[in-house]
Formats: C-alpha cells, structure tokens, sequence
C-alpha cells in the first residue's frame, strides 16, 4: 500500500498544454498527489479544463491541480481569466472587503477549470525596498497591514472552496538573496522574528504553509535552508506555531537547495516535516527524486511510520476534490469578475508625491518610457515592449514617446523646460537612472509614473504608483491621468529616505 501511494506526497510540474506521451509516462510511474500547472501548461480556459480533465481520467483519480495566482506579476492564467492586482495594489486599496471579492472571483474561476489549490497568498512583510524576490508580492511593510489583507485573501479562497497557502515560510520580506538563485540568509534574532515575520503565520488560518528556501540564524543549529530544517519545520511551525495543516516544500529543484542532491533534497524535506515534496520542474529529475524517495523509505522503518501517517492527511485532501460541483466555465472573464479587477486597479492608483500637479492633465511635451525588462531592451525593436498605457497617452496629447536605459539616455538640455511623462520599472535600482531621473526634474516638469515597485516614486516630487502593469492597471491609469477616475490609493508603506 505504502508503495504505490508513495507518489501521493509529490507535487510535480509538466511540460506542454495537452496530455503527451512523455507526461503520461511520467505520470503514470509517480502517481502522483499534486499537479502544478504553469504558463507553459496555459492557454485559454477552456484548455486548462480540458488538460485537468484529461489527466485526472488517464490516472483513474482526480491528483489536486496547484497554480501560483497570486495576483500582479504572479498570475499563471492571464489570457481569458479576471486578473487580480499584485498584492501590494490591493492594499493601497484600504478596502479589504473589495479584496475580498476580487479574490473569490479569481478562485471560482480557478475551480471553474479544474484547480483546487493555488499557492497564495504571500504574507512576506516587505522591508526592503531592493528585495529581490517580494515586492509587490506582499501586501505591504506593516504586520497589520498584511495580515487584514492576507485574511481578506484567504476567506474569498475559502468561500469559493479552493485550498489556500501561507508563503514564505519564515518570511522573506527583509532578505537580499532571491532564493530561486542562491541561499538568502536572514539575520535576525528570535525575539524579532516572532514579533514581527512570523506574526502573519500565527495569526492566519490557512489550509498549508511553504517553507522557504532561507537559513535564519537565531533559529538554526543545522545550517540547512529552513524548508529541509526539522529546527524550523517541526521545531517552529509544527511545535511552537502548532500549525495543524498541510506543510508544502517549496521546489525542491530551486538553486537555494543546489548543493544537495536531489535525492538528498527529498529526504531532508520529508524528514523535516514536509507533507508535500515539490518537484516542479525537469522529468528526469522528478523521476529520481521519486525512486530516491522510494528507497530511502523502504530502508527506514522511521521514515515508512512518517509516510503512513503523512499519506492519511495528503489523501484526505486528495478525496475533498473527487467529484465535485464545479462552477460553469461560463464565469471566466464574466463582466462581474472584469468589474470587480478594474475597481480594484483604479482605488488602487496611488499619487505618491503631488506638490503642482493638476489632473486631468493638460500639457504633456514628452513622453519618456522604460522598457520591460528594465533597464534593456528585450527584442532588437524596444517599441514592441513599449506598455499600451505609453501608446494611448502619445496618441490623446499627440506627442512622440521615446524610450531609455542606462544606456540610452535622452539630453537634459533637449527636456528644458518641457512637461515630461515618466513611465519607470524599478528605476531606483539603478545609480545611473536614479541620477538621471533626478537630473531631469532640474530642468523639466517631471510626473512620474512607478509601473512596478512604487519605489521609483520617491524620487521626484509628482509620482504616481500603480504597483504593477497589468492590462486592467493600464487602463485604470489612463482614466486617472485623464480626469474619469480620481485617485484614491493610500501607500502600503512607509516612505524609505535610503532611496534618495
């Protein structure tokens, strides 16, 4: 029994849009638990519903369909879904009610196509203004703040019955290591991690918490990341929060876990307290880890006791999503979910700094832009990453836009005196473009608008912040800047002089 419900406790990624020959393969040898769909598994609605469908019958059971939907710049189903602000938008709203809703639209259009599980919310408290993994993604710099958010998150989840999960598990909110890439280590002491990180994880009820990839000092004897840390998992999760729910690592494949193997990884992760080993990435490997999981287990009667007891949790979640009323596909994208993201996009349009700024604007000489990614051009043609909001305000005030980089910085003497429209994506992370946007307010009148993290901001004396360049957060901006929505969004921090 043990032996073929071993796969039960494995969250695994696929390649592809539709069931091939190669995923039924690997399927059909792990079994497993946990499916994890990602953007190169999603097209349209209709798609995703199928791609559930289809393997939940190749299996003969239906495995818990997982998606990071976070919101903003993490949202795995984009084209044709209702798309949710990034978390830090959602605060600036001050209305959890209205978050509330939003999110429950976006999880019944979740369970619509077939997902039960989405790997949200983050209740990281961000701190750091140069955190190179949160931002956006939290709800803001304030305890308080995150968990009123956090919980309106949760409880639209909840009422549309799709599982819900607590990251990043201590809290990744002050550190400077994105652990996709390396080992982040956060030093802080355990008076100051339970006073302030770990409060969002002890006073919110959510079905899973995911353990990071983070080695927190003040906790550890063991120098291992948190997520394969008994220390951390069972000492402080298990033990001292007493959280009752699911524990899901976080992917084991990640480089913050690379110098173990990954047969090591797996073992270390379910040893520590793991219930849900993800392996969401790379077939070959997914296979290794579970042969590597199998053996270890058969060699250890301690290890065989543990899975015993994890799999009677993992299938009780597993049997909550057999054969269950699901929503119409209908409701995908419906006018009601539209209405309720745009509400969302346009009270959350911030004015961070107005000391002569009239809206509706009148007088825009030049429009400057930077392109996504920051800071380069992605493709041999710049303009093909122009935001549209950039294309709509050339066309209203009939000026030329331009684009620039650290690279490719327009003369200060041609902007004299112009009224300049300043689109950025994360500008202050860069000497050179902080310099230059503050050189350029010298000599023009400056309205700059933060398209990513609202930190770019606090550079100029008239910003706005609009926390993420979403479709529907473009077209809230464009009715502020023209007079049709005020602006209304209250900065989910507190303002950080070491940008300037």
């Amino acid at each position: 029994m043990l032996e073929a419900d071993a796969g039960k406790v494995f969250m695994i990624g696929i390649y592809g849009k539709e069931l091939t020959k190669e995923t039924k393969k690997l399927l059909n040898e792990i079994r497993p638990g946990f499916v994890i769909l990602f953007s190169r598994n999603i097209s349209t609605p209709e798609q995703v519903k199928k791609l559930t469908e289809d393997i939940s019958n190749f299996l003969g059971y239906r495995p818990v369909f997982a998606v990071d939907q976070e919101g903003g710049s993490v949202l795995r189903l984009k084209d044709g879904f209702s798309t949710l602000p990034s978390a830090m938008a959602c605060a600036a709203t001050g209305d959890p009610q209205l978050v509330e809703r939003a999110v429950n639209a976006m999880s019944l259009e979740l369970k619509a196509v077939g997902i039960d599980f989405n790997l949200a919310p983050v209740v990281d408290i961000n701190t750091d203004p140069f955190n190179p993994v949160i931002g956006t993604r939290s709800f803001g710099d304030d305890a308080s703040t995150v968990i009123a958010f956090a919980s309106a998150f949760l409880e639209g989840s909840r009422n549309a019955n799709v599982v819900t999960c607590l990251k990043h598990f201590p809290g990744l909110g002050s550190v400077s290591v994105d652990p996709h890439y390396d080992l982040p280590v956060l030093d802080k002491s355990y008076d100051e991690l339970f006073s302030f990180d770990l409060l969002p994880f002890k006073r919110l009820n959510a079905d899973a918490l995911m353990p990071s990839h983070v080695y927190v000092r003040s906790i550890q004897s063991d120098a291992l990341p948190a997520s394969l840390s008994k220390e951390v998992v069972q000492g402080i999760a298990r033990k001292v929060l007493n959280f009752q729910g699911l524990i899901v690592s976080d992917d084991l494949l990640m480089c913050g876990v690379s110098k173990f193997s990954v047969e090591d990884r797996v073992k270390l992760a379910f040893d520590a307290g793991n219930d849900v080993l993800a392996i969401c990435h790379e077939p070959e490997l997914q296979l290794r880890a579970f042969k590597g999981f199998k053996e270890i287990v058969n060699r250890d009667q301690t290890l065989r006791t543990k899975l015993s007891k994890t799999l009677e949790k993992v299938i009780r979640v597993i049997e909550s999503v057999q054969n269950i009323n699901r929503p119409s596909i209908e409701i995908v994208n419906c006018e009601e979910h539209q209405s309720l993201m745009k509400t969302v996009a346009e009270r959350s349009v911030t004015f961070v700094r107005q000391e002569n700024l009239e809206i509706p604007l009148n007088e825009v000489d030049a429009i400057l832009t930077m392109v996504n990614p920051p800071f380069s051009p992605v493709s041999d043609n710049p303009d093909d990453n122009v935001p549209k909001i950039v294309l709509e305000l050339a066309k209203h005030f009939t000026v030329r836009y331009s684009w620039f980089s650290e690279k490719n910085l327009p003369s200060l003497e041609e902007m004299k005196g112009k009224h300049i429209l300043l689109f950025t994506y994360d500008a202050y992370r860069s000497d050179v473009l902080k310099h230059f946007i503050m050189e350029l307010e010298k000599y023009a009148n400056v309205l700059l608008v933060a398209l990513r993290n609202p930190y770019d901001a606090l550079l100029v004396r008239n910003s706005i912040a609009t926390y993420g360049n979403l479709v529907v957060q473009q077209e809230a901006l464009l009715k502020v800047l023209t007079g049709k929505v005020k602006a209304t969004g209250i900065l989910p921090f507190k303002e950080r002089e070491v940008l300037l």
